[in-house]
């Protein structure tokens, strides 16, 4: 039951991160399209399962996956590798902050101990699956307001320029990276101060990763 529930709980975590991600970086989405969405969101699922089943590798799981997912993107959705990571990005960026929220109100609002959360299948395919809600919400939102770039070519073959800009924005993603994945070594065994610490990281990443992100969508525009 354990293994049903973190399956269907993280294959609708990324659906919401790959709508989230079509939205903000405006690719239009058709049959076939969603139909990739749903078989990669079912595969990681397992890769998630499976590589935190391992005490040595399962805390490094999420960056695993981000190295994985930036290859799908690549090979599957036809987008170029700089690209790929930049998505890839903002969708890891975007899910770990909207879950830690989610975690600390949970723990701050209901009570619940993150010990008690992460003790829980049942508790963490809800907050999977609140998740997968509110980036659905955003997703909308964000192309009502017409809020999206247009930066992100959709062929891998489109010649890509690495200007100031471009090397920033990788400069600033390695950087969130390296930190995050080092404080899921360091606190391989605190998940508590894990949650608060990654979440904070990433979230003062964002504003910093987003006002790059429109300076670049600006200069291509240019």
């Amino acid at each position: 039951m354990d293994y049903i529930l973190f399956v269907v709980g993280s294959t609708f975590e990324y659906i919401g991160m790959f709508l989230f991600l079509f939205a903000l970086f405006r690719f239009s989405l058709y049959t076939r399209l969603s139909m990739n969405v749903v078989i990669v969101s079912v595969l990681m699922s397992q890769v998630s399962y499976f590589t935190r089943l391992d005490p040595s590798v399962g805390d490094l799981s999420t960056y695993i996956q981000f190295v994985l997912f930036v290859i799908v993107m690549w090979v599957l959705f036809q987008v170029p590798i700089f690209h790929s990571i930049v998505m890839n990005f903002a969708g890891l960026a975007g899910g770990l902050a909207i879950q830690g929220i989610l975690i600390l109100l949970t723990n701050y609002v209901g009570g619940l101990s993150l010990d008690t959360i992460q003790g829980s299948r049942a508790i963490l395919t809800s907050l999977q699956f609140v998740t997968f809600l509110v980036q659905i919400g955003i997703a909308r939102m964000v192309y009502i307001m017409n809020w999206g770039f247009d930066f992100v070519p959709t062929s891998r073959r489109t010649y890509v320029r690495i200007n100031r800009t471009s090397a920033i924005l990788l400069a600033i993603i390695a950087s969130c990276i390296v930190v995050a994945a080092a404080l899921a070594f360091v606190f391989r065994n605190d998940y508590d101060d894990y949650v608060i610490y990654a979440s904070i990281v990433f979230l003062c990443t964002l504003p910093v990763f987003l006002f790059f992100s429109l300076r670049k969508d600006v200069e291509d525009a240019a």
